[in-house]
């Protein structure tokens, strides 16, 4: 079962995600700055969606992503922006690590989220050096979670999750060339270690 410290962890750790997705979605310019509105978090300001149907796309994936963190079987967490199947242009990615990170139980997740709120202020600077993603393409996102196979079956069969459209799919090649740019260091809870990085491929 988990316990009211790991829950409350968890609950930090999703936040953490939708404010990343959301953040990524508006300084890529995804979608129209209209449908970003300002709000709130760790006391800077934040955009965040209020278009309805990427709204309930965003919550269905993490709503996934919650139940494999609590049974500690999310491996990543991948954001891919891509004009289509073929071409993958940049991929944003949460790696977690749960063995030999272990840290004593930060009281009320306060160095968590401080680390978290520097990070978010220093956003624009990290995220500076990308290409500008074509204008004249069809750009799409899409969130894509990796877990081992068991967990597949065994989520995807999960009542609650009848939504989130679980699909394994095939192992593709890597790309000739991409460069990595580190968006977050390491964080640590007591249970996870997770860091967040943005890989640019050569065909964009």
């Amino acid at each position: 079962m988990t316990s009211a410290a790991e829950k409350q962890e968890i609950d930090v750790i999703i936040e953490m995600m939708e404010i990343y997705i959301n953040s990524i979605l508006y300084k890529r310019k995804l979608y129209p700055e209209a449908i970003f509105r300002i709000r709130k978090a760790y006391n800077i300001p934040v955009y965040v969606s209020i278009y309805s149907a990427l709204n309930d796309y965003i919550a269905q994936t993490l709503k996934a992503a919650r139940e494999m963190l609590r049974n500690r079987k999310m491996r990543r967490l991948e954001v891919a922006i891509f004009e289509n199947q073929e071409n993958l242009l940049e991929s944003y990615v949460f790696n977690l690590n749960y063995q030999g990170n272990a840290m004593e139980h930060d009281e009320n997740m306060s160095a968590f989220e401080e680390e978290l709120r520097q990070s978010l202020l220093s956003l624009d600077a990290r995220m500076k050096n990308l290409k500008r993603l074509p204008q004249n393409m069809d750009v799409k996102f899409k969130i894509l979670l990796h877990t081992t196979e068991s967990t597949y079956v065994r989520i995807g069969n999960d009542p609650r999750l009848q939504s989130f459209p679980f699909v394994k799919e095939p192992e593709v090649q890597e790309a000739d060339e991409k460069s990595r740019i580190e968006l977050l260091p390491v964080l640590q809870t007591s249970c996870v270690g997770i860091n967040v990085f943005v890989e640019e491929y050569s065909g964009l």
